[in-house]
């Protein structure tokens, strides 16, 4: 079973908002692509919110069954909590019609993450609807994951025993990173670190064992700086100022795609993690996607049968 627990979708209802006078909370749809009103654009093709052509790109691509989240961009943690969980209840609710079309479907929740305890709230709702976790930003705003606000999600998540997958959610100030698409080529990956490191050091993790925690993108820049965190951990009074035992202890912690763009770091991700910990991931449909999954995966000696057994078991998908 060939499973993507990383690829998007915007659901049909969400796409006609964007073809309103003023957008969907101002973003538009220009032809095949969604213009954001922070100036960014991004591609709008036919398996973001048609299913028969989603369906069709996954026999395309050799994926059995994708577990779909909401287009990042349209995170709007911005927004008044009033209105964001008003969004986050559309959202969910068309997530799930969406997905309902056809079995291989599934989806994780979007959460108004601005307002925690409603977060805590919606996630509950998504659960019951059938909805198998949820997406959230690498950071909300300028609060980090860790920070105590955030702990009715994560003890919600851990309760209910669903996963929180972090995402770059490409918006805001990136200075430096604003020519050359650096903020995603590069800001991506780093957001992803950045998250991943402080819900370590923070002891965040430590006080939420249970907690499903997933990195896409190949958990970004974490794996291959893990034994600078370890010295930092060994020679620094700061770095172990909440957590007794190594960063690098904690990778294990963690569901990471496989997402990489080389093959040469899937394999050492795998060494690093365990292909225990490995799930398959694609991005799509995003051009900054891999089109082509099943090819690294093999390329890198992962086992992409395990790949779909990690997935079902951390979902619940069965057979």
């Amino acid at each position: 079973m060939r499973i993507d627990v990383h690829t998007h979708v915007i659901p049909p209802e969400l796409v006609a908002r964007t073809e309103t006078t003023g957008g969907l909370f101002g973003v538009r749809r220009d032809g095949d692509t969604l213009v954001h009103p922070e100036g960014f654009s991004a591609p709008l093709t036919a398996d973001f919110y048609d299913v028969d052509a989603l369906l069709a790109r996954m026999d395309g691509n050799g994926i059995d069954r994708s577990v779909v989240s909401l287009a990042p961009p349209l995170l709007f943690y911005d927004l008044d909590a009033v209105a964001a969980v008003a969004f986050a209840r559309e959202v969910n609710d068309a997530l799930v019609a969406h997905v309902a079309r056809d079995p291989r479907l599934a989806a994780v929740a979007h959460l108004p993450m601005q307002d925690p305890e409603a977060a805590a709230e919606e996630l509950e709702r998504a659960v019951v609807l059938g909805l198998r976790g949820a997406q959230i930003g690498t950071n909300v705003g300028d609060l980090p994951l860790d920070d105590a606000r955030f702990t009715p999600v994560l003890a919600t998540a851990e309760r209910l025993g669903v996963p929180l997958i972090l995402h770059p959610y490409f918006v805001g100030p990136k200075p430096r990173l604003e020519p050359f698409f650096l903020t995603n080529s590069i800001g991506n990956p780093l957001d992803t670190a950045i998250a991943a490191a402080r819900l370590i050091h923070t002891g965040a993790l430590d006080r939420h064992p249970g907690l499903e925690v997933v990195l896409v993108h190949g958990a970004g820049y974490l794996p291959y700086q893990l034994g600078r965190l370890d010295h930092a951990f060994r020679v620094r009074p700061e770095a172990r100022a909440a957590i007794e035992r190594p960063p690098s202890s904690y990778l294990r912690r963690f569901r990471i795609d496989t997402l990489t763009h080389s093959v040469d770091a899937l394999r050492f991700l795998a060494e690093q993690a365990g292909p225990d910990r490995l799930l398959l991931g694609t991005d799509l449909p995003y051009d900054m996607a891999d089109v082509r999954p099943l090819d690294a995966i093999a390329a890198a000696g992962v086992d992409a049968d395990q790949l779909g057994a990690n997935a079902a078991q951390m979902l619940g998908l069965g057979a």
